[in-house]
């Protein structure tokens, strides 16, 4: 008779283990049985025959598991042996394959290593923003995202909650520009693994799909080549930026010899070192290795840039870099510094929506204005030239030519001059 469970609660405690069976009538696919212990103890197992000997699997403690439960894992391994299979080599197996999968979980590479090996690789591959786009990686998606997180176990919908924040804040343009990064990343993590230069990693992502892929950009955040400030905007933020606010005099530095110099890239200002001005020649050499395009630039300094370096000079006379690193003076200061000092100083003066970059179209526009040539103007912002003499012949610097449209330019700025047109052209050259 099949066992039962007061049956099963009564049996007699013995100095030696000993079992019971369960009969039922099961015969040559095993069976259900208790181990009773001498310390009063049951043990539900299956037992069967393996190599023509008796082979126990332990299913559970008595009552913990119940009966029926018992005899219901016991029916499963009796169907195992019917198919022909040994039931403990399958549970080897199985805890094999769990364990490896266990080992292969542990080793998929998370957010915070996909993040690391994207931006190593853009470091690797001479993109001067990867300290930039890491930090905005992280900033971002962190407060959403646990960094242990697996790359491969990130969904949409946790870009969309990651992106829908930076929307709902008013960063329009930058949640497009997070995206870009994440997109970047996540491809990165498609390619990582099949990648034999990473093929000892241990640190494998596992990735199928991305998942920014299906998430569009904010269409209007994307119109922001537009932006120009105006004459008066310019001058406001110039006259702001001479007078200490909560942001600090490296920061204002920056922001007014990116206009006094003529919209120079504020990367290429920030990583410049003292080394590259000419005190005597009134010059500053936007060198090589940070040059956008990779050809040094001579940029004429008028006295209002002289005045801006000279009072940084007093303030990070100990750093290489014209513009240090609040805390590493070793290093240039980070751009994302001075995105935020910007978006800082426009919310505190409710001015129109501006950044950074649009500096740049803002000198450029304004100099056309006063007349300027725009191939001077191209030149005084370093804009890769393509025509054949340019890129192969002309080496002459424009130097007198340069300089004389940015004292105009200072003029116009410190609002010392009349507002009236004056052509500035090469003087017959180009």
């Amino acid at each position: 008779m099949p066992l039962t469970h007061n049956e099963i609660a009564a049996f007699e405690v013995k100095a030696s283990a000993y079992y019971k069976m369960d009969d039922d009538r099961t015969r040559g696919a095993g069976g259900l049985g208790v181990k009773v212990l001498p310390s009063g103890g049951k043990m539900f197992v299956f037992r069967y025959t393996r190599n023509e000997k008796r082979a126990f699997i332990q299913l559970g403690s008595f009552p913990t598991l119940s009966l029926a439960d018992a005899r219901d894992k016991a029916k499963t391994f009796s169907q195992m042996i019917r198919d022909g299979l040994d039931p403990k080599g399958e549970l080897e197996r199985q805890a094999r394959e769990q364990e490896q999968a266990k080992r292969e979980h542990e080793q998929q590479g998370t957010i915070e290593q996909l993040f690391k090996s994207y931006t190593e690789q853009m470091k690797k591959d001479g993109k001067r923003t990867h300290a930039a786009v890491l930090l905005a990686l992280e900033k971002e998606t962190y407060p959403h995202l646990n960094p242990t997180t697996k790359a491969k176990d990130v969904t949409p919908h946790d870009i969309k909650i990651i992106l829908a924040h930076m929307i709902r804040r008013g960063a329009d343009t930058q949640s497009n520009r997070v995206r870009s990064y994440l997109m970047a990343a996540f491809n990165h993590g498609l390619k990582h693994d099949n990648d034999p230069a990473n093929f000892i990693d241990d640190a494998k992502f596992g990735l199928v799909l991305n998942p920014v892929a299906a998430i569009p950009k904010q269409k209007a955040a994307e119109r922001v080549g537009e932006r120009f400030l105006t004459w008066a905007e310019a001058r406001q933020l110039l006259d702001d930026m001479e007078r200490p606010t909560s942001l600090g005099l490296t920061l204002r530095s920056l922001i007014r010899l990116c206009f006094f110099t003529g919209g120079q890239r504020p990367y290429e200002l920030a990583a410049s070192r003292w080394a590259s001005i000419d005190w005597q020649a009134k010059t500053l050499t936007i060198t090589a290795d940070i040059s956008k395009n990779g050809r040094p630039h001579l940029i004429p300094l008028t006295d209002s840039a002289l005045r801006v370096l000279r009072e940084q000079q007093e303030a990070t006379a100990d750093s290489p870099f014209i513009f240090a690193h609040a805390t590493k003076q070793n290093e240039p200061m980070p751009m994302a510094s001075l995105s935020q000092a910007v978006d800082r100083y426009r919310k505190r003066t409710e001015m129109a929506h501006f950044i950074p970059r649009d500096f740049r179209r803002t000198c450029k526009t304004l100099m056309g204005e006063l007349g300027i040539a725009k191939d001077l103007r191209d030149r005084l912002q370093n804009h890769a030239l393509n025509d054949v003499s340019s890129k192969h012949y002309d080496r002459y610097e424009y130097l007198p030519e340069k300089r004389r449209a940015l004292e105009l330019w200072e003029r116009r700025l410190l609002d010392l001059a009349e507002d009236t047109v004056v052509s500035v052209n090469f003087g017959g050259r180009g």
